[in-house]
């Protein structure tokens, strides 16, 4: 089927400003938070969109293996979107959609160099229960036999794309601990999946080409900030290897990065004054943001996406942004959704997690 490109991009925005209407409010959140056990929180569940991804024994579920389960929308929402996209759209699609196959390698490479551990029981979930949903083709890896390796050798086997074996192997020759050498090449997998989804981003014109990078872009502004905070703070990096693992940057620069870098770790907000990352880091040792400095990090992190493709819907214009955007949206919902209910069947303190959750009552 052919396009005009114009009524192309028309379609794509008319209907993802329609499905981001579906979002969760925040009250629905506060009424899940309000709920004494996880079938209060199912029944509410049941009256929105969610309800169809529901499985009868969601309340027995483990926490990771439901997030999943409702990950599944956004593999729905994404071929919905399919028929209404040309070819260099519906290819966009689909390669920012692979993003997760990459958080899957580094999932099954964490649990074979590390072991069972209770860092890594989240990725052993998601690999037994992978298999398990309908997907598109995977232009980078064979899933199931990255699912059933046992070995680095299996797992570059079952790796289709070329570039990313080699990213790959050039990260494994890196020495050091166990647990240093995984998160190196984790870096690595990053970087790779980074690239290419910006490399495509830049391939489009025009205020198209502006949303994608800015969604894009700020994404790996805040990777690559992150990724030097804790890779000095826990991890005992140096200036110089902490800068190694940035390849990219967008509106951060490389005197930026380099500048905190080159700061302890609880002083590296400080360049960041007067920019969008601001807010991302914390200004205090002592400051716990409620329950802990990495749980705070990543509220502040999701808070910023937020922001960011919420700008995007305020924005003129039409294209596949949009659609990237709505897809943000959704998936920050969906951990804040299974980050409640899990807050529910251990009863935490509600009031302390609420305020780390990805809500907006702008939605």
């Amino acid at each position: 089927m052919m396009f005009d490109t114009g009524g192309e991009q028309l379609s794509a925005t008319a209907k993802a400003r329609v499905r981001k209407g579906t979002l969760l409010k925040a009250d629905a959140f506060h009424r899940m938070l309000k709920c004494s056990d996880v079938s209060e929180v199912t029944r509410v569940l049941k009256s929105t969109y969610y309800a169809s991804y529901l499985p009868a024994d969601v309340e027995s579920l483990h926490r990771d293996k439901l997030e999943l389960l409702l990950m599944s929308a956004i593999n729905s929402e994404v071929q919905s979107f399919f028929p209404s996209l040309g070819h260099k759209r519906h290819a966009f699609l689909k390669l920012w959609l692979e993003r997760r196959d990459i958080q899957l390698i580094k999932g099954r490479i964490w649990e074979i160099y590390i072991g069972k551990t209770d860092a890594n029981v989240k990725a052993k979930v998601v690999n037994e229960d992978y298999k398990d949903l309908s997907l598109l083709d995977s232009s980078l890896i064979n899933r199931r036999k990255l699912l059933s390796s046992n070995s680095m050798s299996e797992i570059i086997a079952s790796i289709k794309n070329e570039k990313l074996v080699a990213a790959l192997e050039e990260s494994l020759k890196r020495t050091g601990k166990k647990i240093n050498e995984t998160i190196m090449i984790g870096f690595a997998l990053d970087a790779f999946n980074n690239n290419r989804i910006f490399n495509a981003a830049n391939s489009f014109s025009g205020k198209e080409r502006e949303g994608l990078l800015s969604l894009c872009g700020v994404y790996v502004d805040l990777v690559s900030i992150i990724s030097i905070y804790r890779g000095k703070k826990y991890f005992n990096m140096s200036e110089e290897v902490a800068l190694s693992m940035i390849h990219m940057h967008y509106r951060v620069n490389f005197d930026k990065l380099k500048a905190i870098a080159s700061l302890p770790h609880e002083r590296m907000w400080e360049p960041l004054a007067g920019t969008l990352y601001a807010s991302l880091l914390p200004r205090d040792e002592n400051e716990s943001d409620d329950i802990s400095s990495v749980a705070g990090i990543t509220r502040r992190m999701r808070s910023i996406q937020r922001e960011s493709a919420l700008k995007t819907f305020a924005s003129g214009g039409a294209g596949i942004h949009f659609i990237i955007a709505y897809l943000v949206l959704r998936e920050l919902e969906i951990l804040s959704l299974s980050a409640t209910i899990e807050v529910v069947r251990y009863n935490y303190d509600r009031g302390k997690v609420e305020k780390l959750l990805a809500l907006s009552t702008k939605y």
